[in-house]
């Protein structure tokens, strides 16, 4: 059997993504510029992280792009890109003029590539990005792991965090957990020690992660992706169908994303009305209806000592957890609304009955009054259950039964089609109701019994990739588990830290709970947690599709 992947494909659509992540560097660079920081520290931390992004992705681009591979004065340049992108890391710990020399001769250089670029884009207006089902699985599971360690590099230039951290970092935020290794001496908080525009940087990789920088790909570069960004969209969300709500799967993918954009506005409006400064508001609006969890502050939301705080970002991690197909049928004033559809009144029920057996545990112990036990166990239980793993108290010191729902909350998740992680609610659902039916046969064992979700009837197709999930879903846990307690961690941490990351929920248990970090885990274990995050992120499918020799093969 020969390998039939078309690596050109795959480099062209992934140099196309790149290319557009790019010019997301811009804004940090203008938070670094109103709140006047260092010049030169800013062009180091974004300019050439941006320069170096965009000609990688040029460059994958022009790979895959037949007609330039044929011109030798393309190769070359090509060939020259590659040079140049492969000293930068080396040049920035050089003196200021070979970093500044590097600069100019990246600007240089991208210039050259956005000629070369448009030129052929001119001549092939009406060739579009041709992708098969397996290459657009390969490109967003490798493109994602590409974005995370490009996205990276500001902090590694700026000197905020070294290599493996930043790409932890990074990772958390792109696939909105919430798991840092950001940390600061007692009674400091995170802007005393790390700049606006890092921390804004550290926000807008949630935003952007949240509804997912391939589904923004495929609305701005829908001419040049044609049919290949349906693909894209589909294989980013491989753990289910993919609701279309026009003919059009660009007109689907744009309606998201200006839902998205909607509710990130009322959120930070709401939050500067009730107190936040407009940067706060901002940052943890992208990190709220994103259900990331990252906080501009050490304590996180428990730093505002604010109720009306917390009940917005309440409101939104709920909303955020809910199916933008919903939200969408709500605005537009459809009949299916979020009391008509199963997975949301199963997630509202799960939400309430959690946070009840949590508020009842903390009065039941004397943690808190009643008044407290009633707005803490809310929030946290909320903030566990749409993964999204913002904390207004410990919960690590808890009583154990609060601890257990909590983590229990971690594996279930949101709902398919929203921001969050987890197995998602559909899924237990389905689950719950083939145990019913497999019950149901014990009894009638000749009965056809299908399985019925919202009326209608689920193929045995949807029904075995629910069973198939949910297993590979548990033995990936176990064996992450046992992987990371070999690099000392407790049964307690190790197993959290697992559930956590995969859950894309932020804090675990332990060592790692919402009062600690993730800094002292050795640098393998980052590295296996932020596997867990992508694993946990593309759901399963994308990622383990690339260890299979029949995905390079016919």
């Amino acid at each position: 059997m020969k390998i039939t992947l078309r690596l050109r494909a795959v480099s062209g659509a992934i140099g196309l993504i790149l290319l557009l992540f790019s010019l997301t560097f811009i804004l940090p660079i203008l938070v670094a510029v109103w709140y006047s920081e260092n010049i030169v520290t800013t062009i180091v931390s974004y300019l050439v992280p941006m320069i170096i992004t965009a000609n990688t992705g040029l460059i994958l681009w022009l790979i895959g792009n037949e007609v330039a591979m044929k011109e030798k004065k393309i190769f070359l340049t090509i060939g020259l890109g590659w040079i140049v992108m492969m000293a930068f890391p080396v040049a920035m710990i050089m003196p200021m003029g070979t970093q500044m020399f590097y600069v100019i001769a990246g600007c240089i250089l991208t210039i050259i590539l956005i000629v070369i670029f448009i030129i052929l884009r001119f001549f092939e207006r009406s060739r579009s990005l041709d992708l098969r089902d397996r290459e657009a699985f390969v490109t967003v599971g490798v493109g994602w792991i590409i974005i995370a360690f490009l996205g990276s590099l500001p902090y590694v230039f700026s000197g905020t965090l070294g290599y493996v951290d930043a790409f932890f970092e990074t990772m958390s935020g792109f696939a909105t957990c919430g798991s840092t290794v950001l940390t600061v001496s007692n009674g400091a908080d995170y802007l005393d020690v790390y700049s606006h525009s890092i921390m804004f940087w550290r926000a807008l990789t949630q935003w952007l992660g949240g509804m997912g920088i391939i589904v923004l790909s495929v609305v701005v570069l829908a001419r040049v992706m044609g049919g290949g960004g349906a693909k894209l969209f589909r294989a980013e969300a491989a753990g289910h169908r993919v609701t279309r709500l026009k003919p059009r799967i660009r007109e689907t993918a744009s309606i998201l994303w200006k839902i998205y954009l909607l509710f990130t506005v009322v959120q930070i409006i709401l939050l500067a009305v009730a107190g936040m400064t407009v940067y706060d508001a901002v940052c943890h609006s992208f990190t709220s209806l994103s259900t990331g969890g990252f906080s501009t502050r050490s304590m996180s939301v428990e730093a505002y000592h604010n109720p009306i705080i917390e009940t917005i970002i309440i409101a939104f991690m709920i909303i955020g957890s809910w199916s933008y197909v919903m939200h969408y049928h709500v605005l537009t004033g459809k009949k299916e609304g979020y009391i008509h559809d199963p997975e949301t009144r199963l997630h509202m029920f799960i939400l309430g009955i959690g946070s009840l057996l949590v508020v009842l545990s903390l009065i039941m112990n004397n943690v808190y009054s009643v008044a407290d036990a009633i707005r803490y166990g809310i929030f946290n239980t909320v903030s566990c259950g749409t993964t999204t793993g913002f904390s207004s108290a410990n919960f690590d010191l808890w009583p154990v039964p609060a601890k257990i729902v909590l983590v229990l909350l971690m594996f279930v998740g949101g709902c398919v089609g929203s921001t969050a992680g987890g197995i998602k609610i559909v899924r237990t659902l389905i689950l719950l109701k083939m145990g019913k039916r497999e019950i149901q046969k014990v009894v009638r064992p000749r009965a056809v019994m299908p399985v019925t979700l919202g009326g209608k009837t689920l193929s045995e197709d949807v029904v075995r990739n629910v069973s198939s999930f949910f297993l590979l879903y548990l033995v990936t846990f176990v064996v992450a588990t046992i992987l990371l307690s070999f690099t000392g961690l407790d049964a307690v941490t190790s197993s959290t830290a697992v559930a956590t990351t995969m859950g894309t929920v932020g804090p675990g248990m332990g060592d790692v709970g919402p009062a600690c970090t993730f800094a002292f885990v050795s640098p393998l274990g980052k590295i296996l947690l932020s596997m867990c995050m992508w694993i946990g992120r593309l759901e399963l499918f994308t990622c383990l599709i690339l260890f299979l020799p029949g995905a390079y093969k016919s």
